[in-house]
């Protein structure tokens, strides 16, 4: 990557498969928009690229006029990926990716793209940011290190998000990291967005953004919880660790959460069970222990209890000709 004194013109490679999210392609070029409009002396660049050219149609039905991938160079690749990400692993693109690596670009991954840098050999040295939902299931087929559970990541020449609104911060921090901080910070404020500054893991974000505001203890219960779905705690343990008696920690479930807290746990593991059906390839007995069911029996019923279904058809409709995905 060149330095911001060397280079007036940034300019990025936005890269997108079919069913690409439109909300992340926005929440790059926006940012970018504004900052031109902002800046005198540096603007951003960037145009659309996908293997072959042509249209691509985002997952909300959305088209985008794509140039295909060629070897003009470019200070920033952006690879927007769909729900599907296995369907884009083609020589084509995993070899292009490898060269624009290797040509000096900051390279950049937005949720599922992150499965795509992991077969490019992308994420060795740095790891990618990537959606709490599919975390555990890439996990499952790459190494831990590769993927790290946070909103998003910018370091040395990779940047990455989870997807959503921290595509966002991961553009004003590429800003940042070529115009300056004092640009980035303008425009988010002309966006009327408030970065996040949240740097743990994302799940823990949302307890601490909605819970903790109702009560401190039953933040930490559920914080618990989703560190210990493989392995479920006793509730009694539960409430040891936080620190109340077990009848407050229920009365505060009930309270607040409409569920008592062996309820709302069980629904934390079959929540976190059906996403790894949806974003793994992982079979269902793997998944019932994973997410800790001793007994595929007692998952299999648990499952269709909670969802109506069961989980292979569950896996099969999400996985239909015409299915939204996520």
């Amino acid at each position: 990557m060149q330095n911001q004194e060397a280079t007036a013109l940034p300019t990025v490679d936005i890269v997108l498969t079919e069913t690409f999210p439109i909300l992340s392609l926005t929440l790059v070029t926006e940012p970018l928009r504004v900052a031109n409009r902002e800046s005198v002396e540096h603007l951003w660049r960037w145009r659309f690229l996908s293997i072959g050219g042509g249209p691509m149609v985002s997952s909300s039905g959305m088209q985008v006029d794509t140039e295909p991938l060629d070897d003009s160079p470019s200070d920033v690749v952006l690879l927007l990926s769909s729900y599907r990400p296995e369907s884009s692993l083609v020589p084509a693109l995993l070899s292009w990716l490898k060269r624009r690596a290797r040509a000096g670009a900051v390279m950049g991954c937005v949720d599922t793209g992150a499965l795509i840098f992991a077969e490019a050999g992308l994420l060795s040295r740095v790891p990618a940011a990537v959606h709490f939902e599919a975390l555990r299931g890439f996990r499952e087929q790459f190494a831990e290190e590769m993927f790290v559970d946070r909103l998003f990541n910018l370091s040395g020449q990779r940047c990455s998000s989870a997807g959503g609104v921290a595509t966002f911060d991961m553009t004003l921090g590429l800003i940042a990291r070529f115009n300056g901080q004092d640009l980035a910070k303008r425009v988010a404020e002309i966006l009327t967005y408030r970065p996040t500054g949240h740097d743990g893991p994302q799940q823990k974000l949302l307890t601490d953004t909605s819970l903790a505001r109702l009560d401190r203890n039953l933040a930490r219960a559920v914080d618990l919880m989703l560190a210990t779905l493989d392995q479920p705690l006793p509730i009694t343990e539960i409430a040891s660790r936080v620190g109340v008696p077990v009848w407050t920690l229920g009365r505060l479930f009930k309270h607040y959460l409409k569920a008592s807290p062996a309820t709302y746990y069980r629904g934390l593991r079959l929540s976190e069970a059906r996403n790894l059906l949806r974003n793994s390839s992982l079979r269902v007995s793997d998944i019932s222990a994973a997410c800790g069911f001793d007994n595929p029996e007692s998952f299999a019923r648990a499952y269709r209890r909670q969802f109506g279904l069961t989980a292979t058809e569950d896996r099969v409709n999400e996985r239909a000709p015409g299915s939204s995905g996520q």
